[in-house]
């Protein structure tokens, strides 16, 4: 999808409406790989669900997306349209990104749960790309109200998540990945030859649900845009 001059936005809702999303909205800027590397990461997450059914997370092409988060902060309703455009200035001056799945890593959630997920190197282009979205997101970082600025019910491990983002996982610390589900993946998985290097070329604003997942994209843009011909 090639972008106009302004964000392209998708209706929030059914009606289209932003102003039924809540006041205060869990956010998460985040690469959007390509479809083959959405249903890798799809076929993974059905491996966790045969094995942990009540796992909790199920990736899908339409909600709770398949992603890479860059950025997750929780902002108000009505700031939303100038974050979009502060995105779009910033993914058209980035060129798409050559990145690596390298391994199937585990990372403990609390004390109990363990989650899969696909590691991705970070390279220099994609650590810039990351601390250019968070500093101009810090303006509209805003102090979350409660599960209620997630989409859907959502439990405080999720909001923790929210919370803790700008310490515990970015810049010096951020780690880029795909999250895959709940439990213990094999790092051998049929079907799943790693490394898999994929071209990154769209970036979203997607509000999130339980355990931090993308459930809604409330706008779209290329990587690049004001580069290609």
């Amino acid at each position: 999808m090639q972008v106009g001059r302004e964000p392209f936005f998708i209706p929030a809702t059914s009606s289209g409406s932003m102003t039924e999303l809540p006041d205060m909205v869990a956010l998460d800027v985040v690469i959007l790989p390509p479809g083959p590397i959405m249903d890798m990461a799809i076929g993974a997450n059905r491996i966790l669900l045969a094995g942990n059914p009540g796992g909790g997370i199920r990736l899908e092409r339409d909600i709770s997306l398949p992603h890479i988060s860059v950025a997750i902060f929780p902002a108000r309703r009505e700031d939303i349209p100038e974050i979009a455009r502060r995105i779009d200035r910033i993914t058209r001056r980035c060129s798409p990104m050559a990145l690596t799945i390298d391994a199937i890593a585990k990372r403990r959630v609390g004390t109990e749960t363990m989650v899969s997920v696909f590691h991705i190197p970070r390279p220099d282009i994609l650590q810039l790309f990351h601390k250019a979205v968070m500093n101009a997101m810090m303006p509209y970082m805003s102090s979350p109200t409660g599960p209620e600025i997630f989409a859907g019910e959502a439990s405080q491990a999720s909001l923790d998540c929210l919370l803790q983002f700008p310490k515990s996982s970015a810049y010096a610390r951020y780690s880029p990945h795909i999250t895959l589900g709940s439990g213990d993946l094999p790092e051998l998985v049929p079907g799943i030859d790693l490394p898999v290097r994929f071209e990154a070329t769209r970036v979203a604003i997607c509000h999130l649900g339980n355990h931090c997942t993308c459930q809604k994209i409330l706008a779209q843009f290329d990587l690049g845009a004001n580069r290609r011909p």
